[in-house]
């Protein structure tokens, strides 16, 4: 079952990693060439994917914990009979 919600999540991680690099160098490369207010934007636009990037594993991880408690309790309940 952990298995595949990590297959599950690792999706969205991925995407999530990709459009906060991209973001990442489009901010580099406008920054020279650019306005600073649009440089600024790349900026929180790239920080704010950051913080959707950490409430995404956190969320992740805290679902693989719930599962495997629920699995471990379920187990534990077998072993009286």
């Amino acid at each position: 079952g952990i298995l595949v919600i990590i297959s599950i999540a690792i999706v969205p991680l991925i995407k999530l990693s990709l459009i906060t690099i991209t973001y990442s160098i489009a901010t580099a490369l406008a920054e020279p060439v650019a306005d600073k207010k649009i440089v600024k934007l790349l900026e929180q636009v790239g920080d704010t994917f950051k913080i959707l990037l950490g409430i995404l594993f956190i969320i992740t991880a805290m679902f693989l914990i719930g599962v495997a408690i629920v699995i471990r309790i379920s187990n534990s309940g077998m072993m009286y009979r």
